[in-house]
């Protein structure tokens, strides 16, 4: 054996990660230059016949004094003559005040050999695509920019002015070119400059929070905490988590609406209770009144005056505790004593709701099932006997039918019809071993006694024929009454009894939160002065126009975190006020934690000793202006290290953490707003536009906008003034825009004006956060195209999570016609029913007593392969191993020995003359083939015994397939399943 090891990385994985991360952030930059905004840094060539991008040319001549002077007074007002680096960018778009270049290109300028001529050289400098303004102005999808691109570099593609006219529609272009120096867009700033600092640290020098985010060190096991503070009343879910609040990962992952914000504003509770320093990084950059009333010692930070602001906050609380002098803090222990007796009150109670809750939910679900099995059984000749049966269950019996059961009974009577097939002396002496065998197995199953058969090997192999038969009628009863425990009246009682505790422990929590705030001002007295002239010096200073954030000393703040433990953000961010220290905090929350990459999180988690993340897992990523093509590039140049599962356009941070959390990854399972409650507007001769042709994301509809905006107005009408509009398409985002525009200039009520105003307009791929309203316009009407109806199936989630974060009202306004050709929005658009879910063709899950959730037991009740190797033996098994391999090519299923009665349904059963009836009752054909996603039976094939058995006349009278294979006649099975 070889002992040569594979070398290890020469470099370590996280230098790896952070050049992979800077490369990341510095090709963003590339890719989205602007141009100068003053006018003096530029020269705007207007009406040039270039050729470095449109002809791609390496070099180009200009002598047309229109151009070459204001190139010339260009370069003299620059003050560095002809040399270095130029940027050449045509055609140029307007996006608000700015001008952006669609395609540029590093250039070089020399004097050319006749006077007042200048000479441009590209060289090997690649052609840069401005996807920042295409992406996130002009609202372009990467596939889209991708083909826009490879046109654009084809030497058979359109002219520019064509080209893009068939991809953007309504962006302000002007055939112009555009000159100006490189200086300052190669600097490294914000997460880059920090990532640059962090890159060389050794391994031992990153805090365990970056360790365990990276993989480099394993998630150790969260212990949960009996004592925790919930200073907003909290559910069943966040308990959960607020129990695991010492984690030093945390990862928690909900949908809008689940209480992800108040979790967080618990979990800071606890950790600023037990006199620890937090970071919170939230979008809207603030703190709960009910923390802050309790917690004054909050800092806010994010921008100057948010900054000067909380400064001015903190000198008022600090002056106040100088003023009241000291007082003593409540008594802690009983406080926490409480507290904790709350706690175990509150578990009691969620769980006494959530089996409430279960039950109710469980005989809600069985109702359709319980009808459809009932109606099943009505020519069911033995239907009267499994009457008899199911009435002997009762309210204490119950529990005890579960689905596992049915794929047990199945199991054991295809062994049974195996064992009642022994013949000879020794196998009647084994039939007599057998009885007491199967009511061994019954009883290890969990099936009751009532429903054992009796008898010798025959009539109990008969019998469980019939149980198995009987047995969906019997579980749906059984599970029917169970649901019956969960009556609405105790489901709504449990939950008034748990939200009541809920609230008392809120209040409990907020004077122990209280009490650590006395505790600290107690604590900082001594230093009380110098604090307060930590905090008037950094005012001063900023009132006065003086030191710049970044450069606030450390002792000033870290005076102002000995007294202000809790600083909050609304961004990444923080590198302006927090220093750079390793494990300056000791707890990390990130909110909304997929909506930001990963780069300039790492700085801020270097920060922190632990790190709770929060987010829809569900949720999307800002656009990147990097793409997804150009990212592969970048991690296929990583050597050494497969940095796939970091990628800068794909991974959130919250991703990540749920990755590395695993099972321990928490989930919060409420919402804002059921998809059956959205208000459906249809829009029925709304026209869909295609405003620039090759761009589907540019459809416009512009009828379904004005239905839209009536929704607007009425909702605010009605009160609601938190109301948002989202489209999956950016064309129709940028009409909503506009109308929207249009309509509050019209209005004369200057209030209503104002809120018409503030109404933000959403890209479905946009961060939608939590409002009143929402709006989401479909667009595809008459008029739509398959393409385009398959690129809004693909988005169907982005709409189904825009319509979430509605806390009160959800309105999706659009043509039913069209719009239900979409699965996924077909149950919104027809009230909650969709095309599949009215057909139900074949053997499903409801036919057999089992719910749709309950797939994994329906399948292995309809196969029983665990049964296979002893129920089939000889020529059986041979014709089964065959017809299996032709079944994974064809998609179909076998069943072995499934009842006869299953495999006509009621509507063939029925038609049966009364003798056949009979006999499907007891046949069992050997091999039942099934279509693997609708179940619906295809064929019945049995083994050839000369004469034609009682299935083959019950399926020749059914109109089903018969197929009877003579023992070694194996060519014709081919045939048989085509």
């Amino acid at each position: 054996m070889s002992s040569l090891r594979p070398p290890r990385p020469s470099t370590p994985f996280w230098t790896a990660l952070v050049k992979y991360y800077r490369s990341c952030l510095d090709r963003e930059v590339e890719l989205g230059i602007q141009v100068p905004a003053d006018p003096n840094a530029r020269v705007i060539l207007q009406g040039l016949q270039e050729h470095l991008i449109t002809h791609k040319a390496t070099t180009t001549i200009i002598s047309d004094p229109a151009h070459t002077q204001p190139i010339l007074a260009y370069l003299n007002r620059r003050g560095r003559g002809i040399g270095g680096t130029f940027f050449y960018g045509y055609p140029l778009a307007r996006d608000g005040d700015r001008l952006v270049p669609v395609c540029c290109t590093e250039v070089t300028l020399e004097p050319g050999t006749a006077p007042q001529t200048v000479v441009l050289t590209r060289g090997v400098s690649e052609l840069l695509f401005n996807r920042r303004f295409l992406r996130q102005a002009a609202g372009l999808t990467d596939a889209e920019i991708a083909e826009l691109t490879r046109l654009w570099l084809s030497s058979r593609g359109p002219e520019p002015a064509e080209l893009l006219g068939q991809y953007l529609a309504g962006v302000d272009l002007q055939y112009d070119a555009v000159l100006f120096g490189s200086e300052g867009l190669g600097s490294a700033r914000g997460p880059a400059r920090e990532l640059q600092l962090m890159e060389q640290l050794r391994k031992d020098r990153l805090p365990d929070t970056i360790r365990i985010f990276t993989g480099e060190q394993g998630l150790p096991v969260a212990r949960e905490s009996d004592d925790y503070l919930s200073i907003l009343p909290a559910d069943a879910d966040q308990v959960r988590v607020l129990r695991r609040w010492r984690a030093p990962f945390l990862t928690v992952a909900g949908p809008a609406g689940s209480g992800k914000s108040a979790t967080a504003a618990n979990l800071i509770a606890c950790a600023a209770a037990a006199g620890q320093r937090v970071l919170f990084v939230t979008p809207d950059g603030r703190l709960p009144d009910e923390f802050l009333e309790a917690f004054p010692g909050v800092l806010y930070i994010g921008s100057q005056e948010a900054w000067l602001g909380s400064l001015r906050r903190a000198l008022e609380v600090l002056q106040s505790l100088k003023a009241e002098g000291e007082a003593a803090p409540p008594e802690a222990s009983a406080l926490a004593a409480e507290s904790r007796a709350l706690a175990e009150e509150l578990d009691r109670l969620h769980a006494e709701h959530a089996r409430a809750v279960a039950l109710a939910e469980l005989g809600e679900a069985m109702e359709p099932v319980s009808a459809l099995v009932e109606a099943s059984l009505n020519d069911h000749p033995r239907r009267a006997w499994m009457e008899q049966l199911a009435g002997r269950i009762t309210a204490a019996n119950a529990g005890q039918f579960r689905p596992e059961q049915l794929v047990a009974l199945r199991q054991l009577h295809m062994r049974a019809l195996a064992w009642e097939e022994e013949g000879g002396l020794a196998g009647r002496l084994s039939q007599m071993r057998r009885v007491s065998q199967i009511k061994s197995a019954l009883r290890q199953a969990g099936i009751p006694e009532f429903c054992h058969p009796e008898g010798d090997l025959k009539e109990q192999v008969e019998g469980l024929g019939l149980l198995a038969q009987a047995y969906p009628l019997l579980l749906s009863r059984a599970r029917r009454i169970l649901g019956a425990g969960g009556a609405a009246d105790h489901r709504q009682e449990t939950a008034a009894l748990a939200a009541a505790t809920a609230r008392k422990k809120a209040k409990v929590d907020r004077r122990r939160l209280r009490a650590a705030w006395l505790r600290k001002a107690a604590e900082i007295r001594p230093n009380l002065d110098k604090i307060i002239a930590s905090v008037t010096g950094e005012i001063e200073s900023q009132e006065k126009g003086g030191p710049r954030l970044s450069i606030l000393t450390r002792q000033r703040f870290a005076d102002l975190l000995a007294a202000f433990p809790v600083v909050v953000s609304p961004t990444l961010a923080v590198a302006g006020t927090v220093p750079n220290e390793p494990e300056m905090f000791d707890l990390f929350v990130l909110d909304d934690a997929e909506r930001v990459p990963i780069p300039p999180f790492l700085p801020v988690l270097y920060r922190a000793k632990r790190a709770v993340l929060l987010g829809d897992e569900d949720g999307v990523m800002p656009p990147s202006s990097l793409g997804p093509d150009e990212d592969s590039r970048l991690l296929g140049q990583v050597e050494e290290h497969n940095l796939a599962a970091f990628a800068y356009t794909e991974v959130s941070p919250l991703h990540r953490g749920l990755a590395v959390a695993g099972p321990q990854a928490q989930r919060l399972r409420g919402s804002y707003y059921a998809p059956e409650d959205v208000q459906f507007i249809n829009v029925d001769d709304g026209q869909t536009l295609f405003p620039a042709p090759a761009a589907v994301s540019q459809a416009q509809s512009p009828l379904e906008a004005r239905a839209a905006l009536l929704q607007v107005t009425r909702l605010l009408s009605a009160g609601l003034q938190d109301v948002a509009l989202c489209s999956p398409f950016s064309g129709q985002v940028h009409l909503l825009r506009q109308l929207l525009s249009r309509l509050a200039d019209a209005e004369q009520d200057p209030d209503r004006s104002g809120a018409l105003r503030r109404i933000p307009v959403y890209a479905a791929d946009e961060p939608l956060g939590r409002h009143q309203a929402v709006v989401v316009s479909l667009v595809l009407g008459a008029g739509a195209t398959p393409e385009s109806l398959r690129w809004l199936g693909d988005r169907s989630r982005a709409v189904l999570r825009a319509l979430a974060c509605a806390s009160q009202r959800a309105v999706l306004v659009g043509r039913r016609e069209t719009l239900a050709q979409i699965p996924a929005l077909a149950g919104l658009v027809n009230g909650g029913r969709t095309e599949e879910a009215a057909q139900a063709a074949g053997l499903q899950p409801g036919a057999l007593g089992l719910l749709p959730s309950e797939r994994p037991q329906h399948e292995a009740c309809l196969t029983a392969p665990e049964a296979v190797a002893e129920a089939l033996q000889g020529d059986e098994r041979e014709l089964y191993n065959r017809l299996a391999a032709l079944a994974r090519q064809r998609q179909a299923l076998l069943a072995p020995r499934l009842p006869l009665t299953w495999t006509l349904g009621p509507e063939r059963l029925a038609a049966l003359p009364a003798h056949l009836r009979e006999q499907a009752v007891s046949a069992y054909p050997l091999i039942t083939v099934l279509d693997v996603s609708s179940f619906r039976p295809l064929a019945v094939v049995e083994l050839d015994a000369g004469e034609p058995g009682p299935a083959a006349q019950v399926c020749a009278q059914a109109g089903l397939p018969y197929h009877a294979v003579g023992p070694g006649d194996w060519e014709g099975l081919r045939e048989l399943l085509r």
